[in-house]
């Protein structure tokens, strides 16, 4: 359901070391696959891309810092749905659902099988809290010209990314720009964490696409599993038309399922 949204929503913060004083910004990512994507910023809202593996923007979220309101805006459907607990309650709901449907026909499966599909839909995988942390390697990174520190992110004491961050207060960022992707990435983390502590299905779906706060500018992040590496590419800090961080009037909220 975020497919590498976190990890493109914690790279925007580098954005603002060269336009610091504009409260506008049109940021671009690419990742080592050749996935495109960008976030635009237009304090105190963002506006980022879904990307769903190479295939291009499928739509795009928008959040609001003053209730940390989230939705996800599907062009091609011309839908939208709130993103929100309660989504993710429901998502959990019906997914438990589905594979309490299919136990029968799983317990039918060669061993082998049965195993596979038990550990692709989480089966058996407890809900309870999973321990999100990060770690300092000791290392330093030139990028673009800028130093940066690496970071591991763990997930249940293993590393999954690594980030190399730099100082957000030696960049000289504004405090509204930075409130507004700073809030933007704590809601992300909020909802994606309590997926995962969820257990059963919609942990395994959500796997380890969790990015905690990390006190600083990440510059890139490299997924250790698939060692795909999400970069800042470009940046304008042209004024934005409000327009683009309103849903259009024409489409209809649509039920998470």
């Amino acid at each position: 359901m975020f497919p590498r949204l976190i990890f493109t929503a914690a790279l925007s913060l580098l954005a603002w070391v060269h336009g610091a004083a504009s409260a506008d910004a049109v940021l671009r990512f690419v990742d080592s696959e050749g996935a495109h994507s960008q976030m635009l910023v237009k304090a105190p809202y963002a506006r980022m891309d879904i990307v769903n593996g190479g295939s291009g923007s499928t739509g795009y979220m928008l959040f609001y810092t003053g209730d940390r309101s989230l939705y996800v805006v599907d062009d091609g459907s011309g839908t939208y749905m709130p993103l929100n607990e309660d989504v993710i309650d429901a998502q959990k709901r019906a997914l438990d659902q589905m594979i309490d449907d299919m136990r029968s026909q799983i317990r039918e499966l060669p061993p082998e099988a049965r195993a596979e599909m038990e550990h692709q839909f989480g089966i058996g995988v407890e809900a309870g809290p999973v321990e999100v942390s990060t770690r300092p390697t000791g290392r330093e990174q030139d990028q673009q010209g800028l130093r940066c520190e690496e970071k591991e992110i763990l997930v249940a004491g293993q590393v999954q990314h690594v980030a190399c961050v730099a100082d957000a207060e030696t960049l000289g960022l504004s405090a509204v720009d930075f409130e507004t992707i700073n809030a933007l990435m704590e809601r992300l983390f909020d909802l994606s964490k309590r997926a995962l502590d969820a257990g059963g299905p919609i942990a395994t779906a959500m796997g380890s696409n969790v990015i905690p706060r990390l006190d600083g500018v990440p510059l890139s992040v490299r997924d250790v599993r698939d060692g795909v590496t999400t970069r800042l590419v470009g940046i304008s800090t042209d004024p934005i038309s409000p327009e683009l961080f309103r849903i259009p009037a024409s489409y209809r909220e649509r039920e998470p399922f």
